[in-house]
């Protein structure tokens, strides 16, 4: 079984360990990278060696927006979960926003969601990644039904022998192509989650 690779930012080591406590029941092969100054953070997400992050909101070197913003940039189907005593509720809308994708507060009877909280979140991901390549693989192939269209009406409007009415309606089904082109492409483009 392939090990979930868990990125733990949390500056408490009381907090650090209960937390892994808590994962090891339900992940059988669990590999925890604490985290614990800005350096091995960037480090860390440049090199992109974790399956999902649980970060605090307050750090003593950073903030949980400014880690779930770090690891979104560098890929933004990685799943984050904030886990914190120090967050309020605009923090976490704010959060949600940004693609948290769980929020969980740090007390004593909490601890015990954190393993639903990451498997819900992995679970996510790995929908939104086959979602992603599905769509890719939709896409490519309307393009090239596209392209099709374009080609053999390109070389029908060539035809001058053609009467004139024809060679409208092929003009026209040519330029429609043509646009239908340029929107797939940019809706291929935009980000999975901008299309609902």
């Amino acid at each position: 079984m392939t090990p979930i690779r868990i990125l733990l930012i949390d500056d408490n080591p009381g907090d650090r360990a209960l937390a892994i406590r808590a994962l090891q029941p339900a992940f059988s092969s669990l590999q925890v990278l604490e985290i614990l100054d800005q350096g091995s953070l960037n480090r860390t997400i440049r090199e992109q060696n974790f399956d999902v992050v649980i970060t605090d909101f307050q750090i003593r070197w950073t903030t949980g927006l400014d880690v779930l913003l770090a690891v979104k940039e560098r890929d933004s189907n990685i799943p984050v979960v904030m886990f914190t005593d120090t967050g309020t509720e605009e923090i976490a809308v704010e959060a949600m926003k940004l693609g948290l994708d769980d929020y969980i507060l740090k007390r004593s009877d909490r601890y015990t969601r954190l393993p639903g909280a990451v498997s819900r979140a992995l679970n996510n991901a790995k929908t939104r990644a086959e979602l992603q390549h599905y769509r890719s693989i939709r896409f490519e192939d309307l393009h090239q039904a596209l392209h099709t269209i374009q080609e053999v009406s390109s070389r029908l409007l060539t035809d001058q022998s053609r009467p004139q009415s024809e060679q409208t309606d092929l003009q026209q089904i040519h330029d429609r192509a043509q646009q239908a082109t340029q929107i797939i492409q940019a809706l291929n483009a935009a980000p999975t989650d901008s299309i609902s």
